[in-house]
């Protein structure tokens, strides 16, 4: 059976590799010799750590080295970023498992910060939602629209927007040809600038636009309303 992937949000380390992951073959500096002067090996932190972020606080994978620094008495290993400017992370340690561990526990400390202070800035600073309204997922080749919901998880996460109609012009509206439709617990009314009322199906126009068939509030009419002109969602 094939090994299981490490979890490092369970306490697991990362895997370690002499050669630089990612680079290209031709890149002259693939050993943490290269870089640093001194022996030891790479390892990639997960964008995923650490765990109960919100999913709209994305990072990408990350290199980084631990590098075994030789002293007059004892040997110490520190962690170094590979990609920015090859700050130290984490304390000094009199071994590799012990500064790794040091490093995870900073980079989770840095990371929930940044989280907290984006999510101050988008409530006092920029006067939005604490987090992107809308959320669009795929599902068996059906993009799913989540605005305001309670989902805790989306499957097939891939974007979030501050609107319904920017997430139609933006992303359903791309892919004319892929079937779409609001999550069960999005809200079920909408206002345009001319109509308001319930949504009775999504759809695309023949134009493969966007769109959702509301029962229209004033008389009962189903018209049909891009979903780039919608205003309100409640």
């Amino acid at each position: 059976m094939p090994s299981q992937r490490p979890d490092l949000n369970a306490g697991d380390l990362p895997p370690l590799t002499p050669l630089r992951p990612n680079a290209h073959p031709s890149h002259p500096r693939r050993t943490v010799r290269d870089l640093f002067g001194h022996s030891g090996l790479f390892f990639t932190v997960p964008g995923t750590f650490p765990a109960g972020l919100p999913d709209h606080i994305t990072h990408t994978d990350t290199v980084y080295a631990v590098v075994r620094i030789p002293d007059t008495t004892t040997d110490a290993f520190v962690v170094h970023d590979v990609d920015g400017n090859r700050h130290r992370i984490g304390r000094p340690a009199p071994d590799c498992t012990a500064a790794i561990r040091s490093a995870l526990t900073e980079l989770a400390t840095h990371r929930r910060r940044r989280a907290q202070q984006i999510e101050y800035n988008r409530i006092h600073v920029l006067g939005l939602e604490p987090a992107p309204p809308v959320r669009i997922g795929t599902s068996a080749g059906t993009c799913i629209v989540h605005t305001r919901c309670f989902c805790p998880h989306v499957e097939g996460l891939a974007a979030h927007f501050e609107h319904v109609s920017v997430a139609a012009d933006d992303w359903l509206n791309e892919a004319p040809d892929t079937p779409w439709q609001f999550c069960p617990t999005s809200p079920q009314r909408i206002t345009t600038p001319t109509a308001s009322g319930r949504i009775t199906r999504t759809c695309r126009t023949d134009q493969g636009t966007a769109a959702v068939e509301i029962e229209h509030d004033a008389d009962g009419r189903r018209i049909l309303v891009p979903l780039r002109e919608v205003t309100n969602q409640t």
